[in-house]
């Protein structure tokens, strides 16, 4: 711009200096058109370069603006955080994220708070035919045969894990939405620990009773549901406390334990006298504080690593070329007092003991005696193939509380003991590597000097969509004879029956 007002100063002074030069002829008409026609470019140039020149002045000012603007977020952002941090400190030395459960945890790692759960929907029919009629107890007239279906929520849970104050001091919480028959909130799980080292641990409060590993396997992590046979051995949860810890790093391992008995993990009585005089299962009270412990102890040893069995049942490894096994064994020894007097208890009912002068089952025994127990488990994963296998043994014994007679074993009331065992089989295989199984298993329940044999067939399949996390199951169970009630399979006593079930799992 300043180059052409350089030339248009330059033509105008040579023609003034042209116009009043003496003896210089005056220009004519056609030099002057040509002159004002220069001037005319040289005027539109000008312009041109003006509307430039304000053209490149905006764009340095939306430059500017837009560095400003980034500094001013981010001295906004800067001053929000440091607010938070003054506040609450809740971003300073605390990390959170996703590892088999949500986690928040310091840095230091001596607080640590995981919250997981599990859902499982199932839709269940149930075939029932003819029920046995040498018992008054019939679900179904005698000859019928018909049909029960519908949908259930198997379980619902939540739970919270982790440590407080050091990594050495743990615990855990655990309920099921739908715990109890009429859907209400149960307690599962409710414990602290205190690790001393590898070797020793030690936790008190309600949890898995270590006995069968059907049992301490994670719900969410079998093939199939919990095979028939386990049921009447399991201890399942209780109150009381364990020492536990590894002999051999992840290898070789062992808990010892005392408790109040099966099945009391949830009992918060503190009463020690019940005034009922009708005994029954029902109608009896369950109390914590009798004067009968029991005392259960497990030991485990692996041909690779114990973790890699309660990651779940199916071999879901990424490389499994490897073959790897574990072998397992438990005793455990429980005394009751059923009785309406001192210090009664009812919560260990002894299922599926048979009878010699009929040909079907009889009904639950609430233990009023002692009982011991024995089981022995090996389980076995390779190349997509997965075994698990137990066998499983108890003696009850009568022995009720002082000056009571009557002994309510299932023979006679002379007969003072009784011998039950059982024994179950399972193999499941990867038809797809990771994705899809296809499970079977057997299981055989024998009472002493009983002709029946209860037994339990199962076809299943799984597809995991995101292991154990996320599945889809489906199962169909026959039971040529079934020994007792299971509500969790919709058995019924004495009856023949098939049932199928369809299951969706998440787990998180």
């Amino acid at each position: 711009m300043e180059e052409g007002r350089r030339t248009a100063f330059a033509v105008v002074s040579v023609l003034l200096s042209l116009a009043v030069r003496p003896g210089v002829q005056a220009l004519g008409d056609s030099e002057i058109d040509a002159v004002k026609a220069h001037l005319a470019y040289l005027e539109s140039q000008n312009a041109a370069m003006r509307a430039r020149l304000v053209e490149l002045e905006q764009k340095e000012n939306q430059d500017w603006l837009s560095e400003e603007r980034s500094k001013q977020i981010k001295q906004i952002v800067e001053d929000v955080l440091a607010d938070a941090r003054a506040r609450g400190e809740f971003s300073k030395g605390v990390s959170a994220g996703y590892d088999s459960g949500f986690y928040l945890q310091s840095d230091d790692k001596n607080f640590r708070l995981a919250i997981g759960g599990v859902l499982q929907v199932r839709y269940e029919l149930a075939l029932h035919h003819a029920d046995n009629s040498a018992f008054s107890t019939k679900p179904l007239a005698q000859g019928s045969d018909e049909n029960a279906s519908g949908f259930d929520i198997r379980r619902a849970r939540i739970n919270f894990t982790g440590n407080a104050f050091s990594p050495n001091l743990f615990y855990r919480f655990e309920g099921d939405f739908y715990g109890s028959a009429t859907g209400g909130f149960t307690v599962t799980d409710a414990y602290l620990g205190y690790a001393f080292n590898d070797q020793f641990k030690i936790r008190a409060g309600a949890f898995k009773t270590p006995f069968t590993k059907a049992e301490l396997e994670y719900d969410a992590n079998l093939e199939l549901e919990r095979s028939e046979v386990n049921f009447p051995f399991d201890a399942q949860r209780s109150l009381g406390v364990s020492l536990f810890g590894d002999i051999v790093k992840d290898t070789f391992n062992y808990e010892l334990n005392a408790n109040d008995g099966s099945k009391s993990n949830t009992l918060r009585y503190v009463d020690t006298y019940s005034n009922v005089t009708t005994v029954s299962s029902t109608s009896t009270p369950s109390y914590n504080l009798d004067n009968r412990l029991a005392y259960y102890a497990r030991l485990q040893y692996a041909g690779g690593t114990i973790k890699e069995f309660y990651d779940g049942e199916a071999d879901l490894r990424k490389d499994n070329e490897d073959f790897i096994w574990m072998l397992g064994a438990a005793a455990g020894y429980e005394s009751q007092n059923s009785s309406a007097a001192a210090y009664p208890q009812n919560t260990l009912s002894v299922v599926g003991l048979g009878s010699n002068n009929s040909p079907g089952f009889a009904k639950a025994y609430a233990l009023n005696g002692d009982i011991y127990r024995g089981t022995l488990d090996w389980s076995a994963k390779w190349r997509g193939l997965s075994i698990n296998t137990a066998a499983y043994f108890q003696e009850v014994n009568a022995n009720p509380y002082a000056g009571s007679a009557s002994t309510g074993l299932p023979y006679n009331v002379n007969k003072t003991s009784f011998f039950q065992h059982g024994y179950s089989a399972q193999l499941g295989y990867m038809l797809i590597p990771r994705k899809l199984e296809l499970v079977g298993r057997a299981g055989f329940l024998l009472d002493e000097g009983d002709p029946n044999i209860a037994e339990f067939y199962t076809l299943g399949a799984s597809y995991y969509l995101y292991g154990n996390n996320a599945k889809i199951m489906m199962d169909v169970n026959y039971s040529p004879e079934a020994a007792y009630t299971d509500t969790s399979t919709l058995q019924i006593t004495n009856t023949r029956e098939v049932i199928v079930r369809v299951q969706l799992q998440l787990k998180f």
